[in-house]
This record gives C-alpha cells, structure tokens and sequence, in this order.
C-alpha cells in the first residue's frame, strides 16, 4: 500500500508535517518538564509554573544552537552554548518521528528494491517536516519571551531547521534497512553508498566513534580525578533534592560539549573556558571558572608533566583504526578506487570534526565569558597531520610492497652475516645457488657421457680390450699355428663385419683372461 493509493488517507506532505509536530512536542517536552517538575517541587522559588515553562522553552532553543540575549540580570549579552546532548536527543526524536513516516510510505517492494515514486513521496515528507519543524520552532522562540530573557528568533529557526534536516535524512535512511528475509538480501545505510565512498564512510564513522569514546573517557577520568572538588562546589550550590536533580540533567546534557573541549586537547589543540584562557595538555590557564561541578575537574594553572603528552595516543589509535578499515576494504581495486576512498576518508574525517568542534564553542554575555570552547586554530593542523599520518602509515603497511622489500632485505643481510660468520670459522656452506649448479653440471655429464653408447663401448676395447688383448691373441697365434693359417683367419678377420670381430675380440679377450685356455691354445 503506497502513498498515493486510495487506503492511505493522509498524503507524504501530511504525514511530513505530523511527524514534525510530534518531534517539536517531544523536544519541547524535554525543556519543560524538568523545569516545571522542579519549580512544583521547590519551596522557595519565584520563578512559578509560567516561568518554568519559560525556562523550558529556552532550554529549547539553546538545544537546537539558538542564541538568548540577556538583559537586567547578573549576565548581560548574548549567550550561544549549545548544551549538546539535548542536541542529540532532538535529533534522535526527529529521526524516530521520520523513521516511522518512511516505514509508512512502503519505500521498498518485497524484492529490496524502491518502488516507483519513492523518491517523490520521499522529497515531499522530508519538505514538510524541515517547513513545519522550523517554523514550529520560531513561534516557540517567539512566545517564549520574558522580561530578562529574549530568543533570537532567527537563530532558533535556522537551528530548528539544521536539527530537522539531519533527522530527516538520518530516518529515512533508517527507514530503509532492513534485515535479511527469504530470497531477500539484507539492506545496510552505509551500503546504500556507491563504492568506494561506502567504504570511506564505515573507516570515517569508525574514527568519529573512536574520538568520541576516547573524548568521553577522558572526561569521565578526571570527574573521577577531581571528584572532591566537583563535590566541593555541588555542596556551596546547594541545590536540594530537585534542584539537585535539575542540576544534575544540566550537567548531562552539557556533558557532549566538554567532551569535544577535550578532544580538542587530545588532538593537540587547546580551548577556552574566557578571555585570555585557555587549556591544553602542556598547560593550563583556566582563570576563575563559572560554578559549575564539571568545570572544577579542569587542571589548575601552570604546566602539565611530560607524560601527559602519552594521551596524544588515544586519538592516534582512533583514527588508525579507522584508516585500517577503509585501507583494507579497498585493497586489491584499482589505484584509482583507492585514491578515491582514502582521500574522501580524510576529508569526511576532518570536517566532521571540526564541524563538531565549532558546535561546542559558544558565548556567554560579553564579559570574560564571551569565549568559550575549543580554538579551531590550534586544532587543524595537528587533527590533519594525524590524519594523513595514520593512513599513510595503514597504506604503507597493508597497501605496499615496501614490506616485502624490507623483509627480503633483512633476509639478504642475515644470510652474509651467516656466511661471514662460516668464513671466519672455516667452515662456509654452500649457497643454495652453488650447490643447484652443482647438481645441473652432473646431469649433463652424466647426459652427456650415455649419449653414444657404442662409442663409450668402442673406447673401451680399443684401449683395454682390442688393444692388449688382441695383441696376446696374436703372439699365442703365432706360435701355435702356422703362417698361412694366421694370414688367412687375418684376411677372413678383415672381411668380418665389425660385430663379429667385436665378438672376435671378446673370445680373445675371454682367451687370455683364463690362463688354462692361454695353455692349451700353446
């Protein structure tokens, strides 16, 4: 059952637009519900249920990269901090929300492939949902005004629009795969892909994956590091039980964003936490930090130990294993392939990240705090050289005879020093080399002496038989028998074909060899 066909009651551009008011609810949901709960909760707080819900709505906004300005209060300016982990949550919502508007529309027949129109219905839904979710997201900026706080609306709705496009392509993708069924190949998102690109995107999500692990665990390591003084600080907030847990989502969803603060460092960079700071792994100039429990596990001025710079590995294996992957997905194609996929590897790897990185950066007012986040200036140059670094040295390895070169060479020279080692005892082998024409020359000597064997046979008489023995033959003949005979059994011998006076000779030859004949003969 299509899109278009007279059981479906709702259109793509419909079901676009349904799938974009439930995801605005759900992240809508996400803002204000820990805001109300807490304000319910709370004793003492003026803000009410109104200013709740406008806390949420702010929260919103800030989650999807909008910006707040800020008047009559403590802070005064502008403040973009994208808490990136509600980014991610929108994201995913929109992405659930599409996934369910493409399983709908039937995109793929029975036999994996898309049906006619698919793309059509697909391109209609995905409009709808983008229109919808943007515009949704502006009235929400609009409505959620209060006298110290102002959305921007036009950053809500340029972010609202960012957030719905990657949810819409991420779930119509998902949408898409599928396991595999009878007479029914099974359908992967990255194998959508043409080659080589699919190839280059599994070695480039394998590398994001590998740097957001390794970021994460670092920032998880010094929490655990520098627990005292988070506590420290969580304790002079005071924040009750409801409050504590407010504080505690906050931190969560902030969290993804001192995370790629982080990676920053790992790869060499540094960030800022305010004007004239900033934090690397060679050192540290934090200045006064906002009170903030995570802040506080930032390290204290001055220069790190050497051996922090080790951590520089993490995100050298991350991305070697990434490299690893595509190097050996697309070995044995054409130099062409390769070159394609190792190059698109590098690119989608390198402005992945620092499109990343700049979505962690942010202001707070216009004060001390009006930079914040990691300096893409310090991280480029060294990002790129991991990069080319790891895939050259994965080419090299797996992709190249330079190995066999190095393994026959060191062969080469373990095999001298043996036989230098022989010289000097006096014992030196023979070389493979050596004995192999050593054994050629004795087959052809061999071959060559049975070519003729009547030859051999005849050099033989001449020189042993014919000669010594045909002489005693003559001698005892001679004194046995009388001259006429000798010279007729001499002429008869001429005559005789050359079988037969071999033969001759032979009883001659058996003539002398036994003395009792020699003696009768006599």
């Amino acid at each position: 059952m299509t899109a278009n066909s007279p059981d479906r009651i709702s259109s793509p551009c419909v079901m676009g637009a349904i799938a974009a008011l439930t995801s605005l609810v759900i992240a809508c949901a996400l803002g204000v519900v820990p805001a109300l709960a807490a304000e319910l909760v709370a004793a003492r707080s003026s803000f009410g249920a109104l200013g709740a819900v406008l806390l949420g709505i702010d929260a919103f906004v800030l989650g999807h990269g909008g910006s707040l300005q800020l008047s009559d209060s403590p802070i005064e300016g502008t403040v973009h901090l994208a808490p990136l982990g509600l980014t991610v949550l929108f994201v995913l919502s929109a992405a659930a929300s599409m996934r369910r508007m493409g399983r709908a529309l039937s995109l793929v027949r029975t036999d994996g492939a898309l049906r006619a129109g698919a793309l059509r219905d697909v391109a209609a839904t995905a409009t709808a949902f983008v229109l919808v979710y943007a515009v949704g997201g502006g009235v929400l900026a609009s409505i959620g005004r209060s006298p110290s706080v102002h959305p921007v609306v036009s950053t809500a709705v340029l972010g609202c629009a960012l957030v719905a496009v990657v949810g819409a392509i991420a779930g119509i993708l998902w949408s898409l795969r599928r396991r595999a069924a009878a007479g029914v190949p099974a359908v992967r998102i990255l194998d959508l892909l043409p080659a080589p690109y699919d190839a280059a995107a599994r070695g480039a999500a394998i590398a994001l994956l590998g740097l957001a692990a390794v970021s994460t665990l670092t920032v998880v390591a010094a929490l655990v590091l520098g627990f005292s003084r988070a506590g420290a600080i969580w304790e002079q907030l005071e924040p009750g039980i409801v409050g504590g847990i407010v504080l505690l989502l906050l931190q969560l969803a902030l969290l993804p964003t001192f995370s790629l603060w982080a990676l920053a460092a790992l790869l060499g960079g540094h960030f800022t936490v305010g004007v004239g700071t900033a934090v690397s792994l060679g050192a540290s100039e934090p200045g006064v930090l906002p009170a903030v429990p995570l802040l506080a596990v930032l390290p204290g001025p001055g220069h790190a130990p050497g051996y922090v710079w080790l951590l520089l590995l993490l995100p050298i294996a991350a991305l070697a294993a990434g490299a690893i992957a595509v190097v050996r997905e697309v070995a044995g194609s054409p130099l062409r392939v390769r070159a394609a996929a190792w190059g698109s590897y590098a690119v989608a790897v390198l402005v992945a990240v620092l499109l990343l990185l700049a979505l962690a950066g942010g202001a707070i007012g216009t004060e001390r705090l009006r930079e914040i986040g990691p300096a893409l200036a310090s991280v480029t140059l060294p990002l790129l050289a991991m990069i080319v670094g790891t895939l050259g040295l994965a080419v090299l390895v797996l992709d190249s005879p330079v190995i066999g070169w190095v393994r026959s060479g060191v062969g080469g020279l373990r095999t001298r020093v043996e036989r230098a080692e022989a010289r000097e005892r006096g014992t030196e082998p023979v070389s493979e080399d050596a004995a192999e024409l050593h054994r050629q020359g004795g087959s052809h000597t061999a071959s060559s002496g049975g070519t003729d064997p009547h030859e051999g046979r005849g050099e033989r008489d001449t020189s042993g038989g014919a000669g010594g023995t045909g002489d005693a033959a003559t001698t005892a003949r001679a004194g046995a028998e009388p001259t006429g005979t000798t010279g007729t059994a001499s002429d008869s011998d001429d005559a005789e074909p050359a079988g037969r006076a071999r033969g001759a000779g032979s009883e001659h030859g058996e003539g002398v060899r036994n003395p009792a004949g020699r003696s009768s003969a006599r």
